[in-house]
């Protein structure tokens, strides 16, 4: 179905939402850092996720085609565990234009590979760039005006564990950006069956 001019176009994402306990250890961590780190866009608590495949923004009627990819990924892939460990910044912490924590499982991979080629047989551009997992804390604002803000808080933290969290679905989202940070919107959630 090809898309028309007057078609609502959705900012869209797949991902992995956070489960406990590992969201509230990252909650707690990420407002201490609010209170203690200026400079740094933080992330609203609830928008942290993983995110899989960013598809940018699409028109409407694309979704149920790429629904039912998303259902077929979803019902051959089982639940699984992520650890969630280690603070960080991309491209690194001498010259930060992100903060992460980072996030490894080995059944994520396969989860990100099929979630890509779901995507990719649906009509979206291959991500040309390896899968480098992570919930993203917050981005830096400009360093021009205020300078670089002061990370030495993350520098021991690298080896921070913030515990498992479940991963029982795989999520598309909506992402409408706002004055006040963006907003997340769950268009649709696809349990994990393992089969």
């Amino acid at each position: 179905m090809e898309p028309t001019a007057d078609e609502p176009r959705l900012r869209s994402f797949v991902a992995i939402d956070l489960a406990d306990p590992a969201r509230s250890a990252i909650v707690a961590y990420l407002e201490r850092l609010r209170a203690t780190v200026g400079g740094v866009a933080w992330t609203r608590t609830e928008n942290l996720h993983l995110t899989l495949k960013f598809l940018g923004d699409i028109a409407a009627g694309r979704i149920p085609s790429l629904a039912d990819r998303l259902c077929a990924v979803a019902a051959a892939t089982r639940p699984f565990t992520l650890q969630v460990v280690g603070v960080g910044a991309f491209p690194n912490l001498a010259h930060p234009r992100a903060l992460w924590i980072g996030v490894a499982a080995p059944a994520l991979r396969p989860l990100a590979d099929a979630v890509e080629a779901a995507c990719v047989a649906e009509g979206f551009a291959a991500e040309r760039r390896a899968l480098r997992p992570h919930v993203t804390l917050g981005r830096i604002r400009s360093h021009r005006r205020r300078g670089a803000p002061d990370l030495t808080l993350l520098t021991p933290d690298g080896g921070r564990e913030f515990g498992v969290a479940p991963v029982e679905s795989v999520v598309l989202f909506r992402s409408e950006l706002r004055s006040e940070g963006a907003r997340h919107t769950v268009l649709a959630t696809y349990p994990l069956a393992g089969g």
